[in-house]
């Protein structure tokens, strides 16, 4: 099946009537001032004030904006990176078309999947992978996130994270940093952000609230619509999708033909929106209301209001003046479902810019790597098959030289065998009982091989030791690390500075995975 991502970035053109524009596109585009809605600049300046943020506005500059769901201890490594691709983005454009643009991070507060943001993952001065849960008191099951309360188990989990992670004489600092803002924060929402606020003070990014009251009046055009055509959302995605999957691509979202592209606040709770009989339905509340009272309650209460992940797309362009969003690679993939949905709503696409992918090391791993024949990239390999190549440059067995030798040669024989009989064209089974026979003789070779390489066992469970602890580090479970851990596995131990050494060291023009020494 293709990638859609790889596609997108190799400029695939099939894929050119899903999105507006190009990545590259973003540096030639005309952007002017743009006056923000009513009310929006001036609430954003008081919650960067709020959450202790340094960054400045003056309410008409286009922006680049990216965002996440507030996780604990601000969730994986790529949040970060977003943040950072779209400040050193943002300056790049200001550069280029000579119009100040500003990087926004819009903290997803709305989003209420509580077990995805949960937990956070932290690598241990041991070289282990170390889950950190958040256990709040009482249920918070379909509570957003600017909703869900803090308790005292979270200081528990701040020593828990500081005793874990390879320390430093940051760590103090960091760790008391942590304690301050969670008793000054009213929510998880609320944490997260004034975390980020502090890992990239004196930066121009700002941070954003889709809660605060004049976004949620800015977005009622997009809302009103969505009201007035229901399931305009879900059959655009759906319609989008079903395009996608007939050129091979499997669809990001895919809607459940009665729920609607937006959701609506009951007390604590954000209940899903269903459209069935010409009317709205809350399943959860056993509640149903007509167009025009749906309606109504909107214009009345529009801080009851959110969009789903889709609807989301075109509500931040009613809200802000966005020239770029900054997205992962599956954001991508559902971002090719929202151009006949921006359409549809009469907001301009803006341009999927996608983000930085790194891998943080150090010093210590990438002497390891070389050390062992190895690299960061190959990690994602069968930990045998990876100890098996650690081994080759680490073994001094006198039986592995000769056995290199005679097998070059062996193989070059068989090789030559099987081709002089392939010339003869022969009827008979020959051949292909010499290529029996050369397979054979290959693996025979390869487990004689594996003996010799594993004779040494003090030096074969050294080596697995140093193979499982790069592991760990740069491909944790098989998966990226930046979609594993925490920037706090790296934070107590460089400090707050290593925010500006990924400033200075991410380059937004590759869409390559990068290699970031600490």
């Amino acid at each position: 099946m293709p990638d859609i991502f790889n596609d997108y970035l190799s400029g695939n053109t099939a894929l050119s009537a899903f999105y507006t524009y190009a990545p590259q596109d973003l540096f030639s585009l005309p952007l002017s001032p743009t006056q923000w809605p009513n009310g929006v600049a001036e609430e954003v300046r008081q919650f960067q004030k709020r959450i202790g943020s340094t960054a400045f506005l003056e309410g008409s500059e286009p922006v680049i904006v990216t965002g996440q769901q507030p996780g604990l201890l601000t969730g994986p490594l790529y949040t970060i990176h977003k943040a950072v691709t779209a400040i050193l983005l943002a300056r790049r454009v200001s550069e280029t078309t000579g119009t100040g643009c500003l990087p926004v991070f819009w903290i997803g507060a709305d989003d209420h999947d509580f077990e995805e943001v949960r937990s956070a993952n932290l690598l241990t001065r041991q070289h282990e992978s170390r889950t950190l849960r958040y256990d709040p008191e009482e249920s918070v099951h379909g509570f957003p996130m600017y909703k869900i309360p803090l308790s005292a188990s979270l200081h528990v989990l701040i020593d828990e994270a500081s005793r874990q992670a390879p320390g430093s004489e940051f760590s103090s600092e960091v760790a008391a940093f942590l304690h301050e803002s969670l008793d000054a924060s009213d929510s998880l929402a609320d944490w997260f952000g004034r975390i980020m606020a502090r890992l990239f003070q004196n930066t121009p990014l700002l941070l954003f609230a889709p809660y605060l009251p004049a976004a949620r009046r800015a977005a009622i055009p997009v809302l009103e619509k969505e009201i007035r055509e229901p399931l305009l959302s879900t059959r655009i995605a759906n319609e989008t999708g079903e395009r996608l999957r007939q050129l091979g691509y499997e669809p990001q979202v895919v809607k459940n033909e009665t729920e609607c592209g937006f959701f609506l606040e009951m007390g604590e709770f954000r209940r899903k929106v269903l459209f069935e009989n010409n009317r709205f339905h809350l399943p959860e509340e056993e509640i149903s209301c007509t167009t025009d009272e749906m309606l109504t309650l909107l214009h009345a209460a529009p801080e009851r209001f959110s969009p789903n992940v889709l609807l989301r797309c075109p509500v931040r362009r009613a809200v802000l003046p966005v020239a770029a969003y900054v997205a992962g690679p599956g954001e991508i993939g559902y971002w090719g479902q929202t151009k006949a949905l921006f359409d549809a709503t009469g907001y301009p696409m803006p341009v999927v810019y996608p983000r930085a992918r790194c891998v943080l090391a150090t010093p210590k791993l990438n002497k390891l790597l070389n050390k062992l024949g190895l690299a960061a990239a190959g990690l994602f390999a069968p930990e045998d098959d990876l100890l098996e190549r650690a081994l080759r440059t680490q073994t001094r067995h006198p039986a592995l030289p000769p056995l290199t030798q005679h097998r070059t040669r062996i193989e070059k024989e068989l090789h030559s065998l099987r081709t002089d009989l392939s010339a003869l064209r022969l009827k008979d089974q020959t051949e292909s009982m010499t290529k029996s026979a050369s397979e054979q003789i290959t693996a025979a070779l390869d487990r004689l091989e594996r003996a010799i390489l594993r004779a040494d066992e003090t030096q074969n469970e050294a080596t697995r030791k140093q193979v499982h602890r790069l592991i760990a580090a740069l491909a944790p479970d098989r998966k990226p690390q930046e979609r594993h851990y925490t920037v706090f596995s790296f934070l107590f131990e460089h400090g707050w500075e290593l925010i500006p050494r990924l400033l200075d060291s991410i380059n937004i023009d590759s869409f390559q995975i990068q290699e970031i020494e600490l």
